[in-house]
């Protein structure tokens, strides 16, 4: 038996844009899917997926040719025998007699990354970086697949066409008054990578992205934190034409709020948690998590 695991991610500064070589600060999540590879006595390829309650909602019998035998989600099963085609490229581990079993350890509906941790643990499963052969089937700037090995925070940019990846020291002293809020919404990749396509940066808002995520790793106080998810929300929102997520959503709330990855889905992050935990329950956001909880720092 193998077992693999990868983290999920989160992206604090760069969204939209990283895309397009500005830096991310970006953060590993502490929780994450883990992948039990169990040799069996049959010819096929077996494929099960559980959520974090433990109930299974893929389940995909495969030929050794990756012929969809048995399942109960025909548009999932295909999903996965085209990661599983990838795969077969680059390595020969791929072969019959072979049950995986995937286990999520958040909701799938969160945003952390159910796609990219599977991904990452495929690559993991065939001893090759998931950035290397995954990459353009993936989409995407490649920052979640980072997040799904490293350690700590990491700077995430894209240069001429490859990876830089920096890990960064990022622990606020004022870390136990950030959370991470889900937003109860949904985001697709695809219509955020669509949107950057219509209205790429300039290089003079990459710059000051770029400038606002140095900052973010050296910032020393909430005031200054604030000021910089203000300024960051404002140059994104100007440029796309989108309307930051404290007026859409966290309108009346006594604190700083910013979107992180694709605007109006998934996580936020917010500041001064603990005077707001009446607030935010009150506005039925009762899915949150401290910073020093959710984040692998």
């Amino acid at each position: 038996m193998e077992e693999f695991y990868a983290h999920g991610k989160l992206l604090l500064t760069g969204e939209y844009a990283i895309t397009q070589g500005a830096q991310g600060l970006a953060v590993p999540t502490s929780l994450g899917q883990k992948l039990i590879v169990r040799p069996v006595d049959s010819p096929n390829i077996h494929w099960q997926a559980f959520t974090v309650k433990g109930d299974c909602w893929l389940d995909v019998l495969l030929s050794a040719e990756l012929e969809i035998l048995e399942t109960n989600r025909q548009k999932e099963a295909e999903h996965l025998v085209k990661q599983l085609q990838i795969l077969t490229t680059h390595s020969d581990k791929l072969t019959g007699g072979i049950h995986f079993e995937t286990h999520l350890e958040f909701d799938r509906s969160w945003g952390l990354g159910s796609s990219s941790t599977f991904t990452s643990l495929l690559a993991q499963f065939a001893g090759f970086d998931p950035l290397d052969i995954f990459h353009e089937a993936h989409g995407g700037s490649g920052y979640d697949l980072a997040c799904a090995s490293a350690e700590g925070p990491i700077v995430y940019q894209i240069k001429k066409g490859s990876a830089v990846i920096t890990p960064v020291q990022w622990t606020p002293d004022f870390a136990d008054d950030l959370a991470f809020v889900f937003s109860g919404q949904k985001q697709l990749t695809s219509e955020s990578l669509a949107l950057v396509h219509k209205r790429p940066f300039g290089k003079q808002q990459i710059q000051e992205i770029n400038n606002i995520t140095s900052a973010f790793i050296s910032v020393s106080t909430t005031e200054e934190i604030e000021t910089l998810m203000h300024k960051h929300e404002q140059l994104i929102g100007d440029h796309l034409g989108l309307r930051p997520v404290i007026e859409q959503l966290f309108k009346g709330y006594d604190g700083a709020v910013k979107s992180l990855g694709g605007w109006g889905g998934d996580f936020v992050l917010v500041t001064r948690y603990s005077k707001n935990l009446h607030w935010l329950k009150d506005n039925g956001f009762d899915q949150a998590l401290p910073l020093r909880t959710l984040a692998l720092l």
